[in-house]
């Protein structure tokens, strides 16, 4: 299995047979009944109340650098929460609600058939982390429309390398690798099943509101976890009122020779080919409008 210690994904065929047995295990599960169905009934990965933010202090300092990035004409924010998910379901009038708007989702929706307990699960958990992380908007009536399963995670560690980590990367030397080490440590992410919310367009604030965003949600079954990966990337004249200071741009030249040099010279600062950090970047700063 893999440790924490060193860098994630060196050879995915390398695998430990109960990892491999695992994922299959999670692949069958998704596919028959959404990635919570791989749960043991029962089981204390899951929590009895409500789900709530994980405090995890290395993820913690990671998102305090995403915080605010100045990437020249542009700002972009970052983030990283755990989410300890709950056992709770969907209430009965959320699931008439459900029914009402979106009946399709009952028998095929990107989360599974809404007609399953897992599932209603899923999706009950992901609407309370929308909750926390937008406390401003109103999440109850997301429906698992506004969800799109990822079946190629390759795709969406590029779009978080490329627009998000690896902007850092070039000011913080070795902040890609230390930022997948500490993925891999907070959830197992080779048994993940990724989605990415995209609701209708107009339907959500933080998304409408920029010039590229994305926001992804690791699912991991097996510990019963969640890790939010989002990102959003305004304009600097647009982004001049969300920034509360220019304490908040983190990316100072005096900041990065002072990280660079607390970091030394860290034996895992570069990935090898392989891995999850696996994508070059070009010289554009791999932002999308």
């Amino acid at each position: 299995a893999h440790e924490g210690s060193r860098a994630i994904g060196h050879d995915l065929a390398a695998m430990s047979m109960a990892n491999q047995l695992a994922a299959m295990s999670v692949a069958s599960a998704s596919a028959s009944g959404g990635p919570f169905a791989a749960m043991i009934p029962g089981s204390e990965e899951l929590r009895k109340g409500a789900g709530s933010l994980v405090d995890h202090p290395q993820l913690t300092q990671l998102s305090a650098m995403l915080k605010a990035i100045d990437a020249g004409d542009r700002i972009i924010k970052g983030r990283l929460e755990l989410f300890g998910c709950s056992r709770k379901s969907l209430t009965h009038k959320a699931q008439q609600d459900l029914q009402r708007r979106a009946p399709e989702s009952l028998t095929d929706s990107p989360l599974g058939p809404l007609s399953t307990d897992s599932s209603q699960v899923l999706l009950a958990n992901l609407r309370s982390l929308l909750s926390l992380l937008f406390v401003d908007y109103d999440c109850s009536t997301i429906t698992p429309n506004d969800f799109e399963r990822c079946p190629d995670k390759h795709v969406v560690v590029a779009t978080i390398n490329n627009s998000l980590a690896a902007v850092v990367d070039r000011v913080h030397a070795g902040f890609l690798a230390e930022f997948w080490r500490t993925v891999q440590e907070a959830i197992d992410v080779v048994n993940c099943d990724f989605f990415a919310f995209r609701p209708t367009s107009g339907t959500f604030g933080p998304a409408d509101s920029s010039l590229m965003s994305f926001h992804y949600f690791f699912i991991d079954p097996l510990r019963g976890r969640i890790l939010f990966i989002g990102c959003v990337t305004k304009s600097r004249g647009a982004a001049q009122g969300g920034v509360d200071s220019d304490s908040d741009v983190v990316l100072s030249n005096r900041s990065a020779s002072d990280d660079s040099s607390r970091r030394g010279g860290d034996s895992d600062a570069s990935l090898q080919e392989g891995e999850f950090a696996f994508s070059e970047v070009s010289d554009n700063d791999g932002m999308m409008d």
